[in-house]
């Protein structure tokens, strides 16, 4: 049925030459080979949808874990970047403060606000700037 639908949709199209003969073989090879079900049962579900941005790290981390992280207070000394412009905090955007407590990740160094950062962590195992893995 798909096939002679494509086909009918083709024939009466402006559309000719081999790019038409191309997606015509494209549709049946799909029906040989399973990938087109019936209009009843979708190609993929939504699972698998959601699933394409699943970076496969590890889930959210312990709230033990998440405790271990160096902490530090913002100072004179750490609050601006190399261009001499007041870092933030990658989550909220916010600038830091002096006297506020970031935590800044073992393995990137990236800082964050202690509680943006806490929360992203435990309900993912990675940096939010780079992704990296903790």
């Amino acid at each position: 049925m798909e096939v002679f639908e494509s086909s009918l949709i083709l024939w009466q199209s402006d559309e000719f030459g081999i790019g038409c003969l191309l997606y015509l073989i494209d549709v049946i090879v799909s029906l040989l080979s399973g990938r087109l079900m019936g209009a009843a049962e979708p190609a993929t579900t939504f699972a698998e949808v959601h699933n394409i941005f699943d970076t496969g790290s590890a889930k959210g981390l312990a709230r033990h874990l998440v405790e271990k992280i160096p902490k530090m207070i913002i100072t004179n000394d750490n609050n601006v970047n190399a261009s001499g412009e007041k870092v933030s905090c990658p989550v909220c955007l916010q600038d830091f403060q002096l006297g506020e407590t970031v935590r800044n990740l073992p393995q990137c160094h990236h800082m964050f606000h202690q509680p943006c950062i806490d929360k992203w962590l435990l309900s993912h195992g990675s940096c939010p700037l780079c992704r990296r893995d903790m």
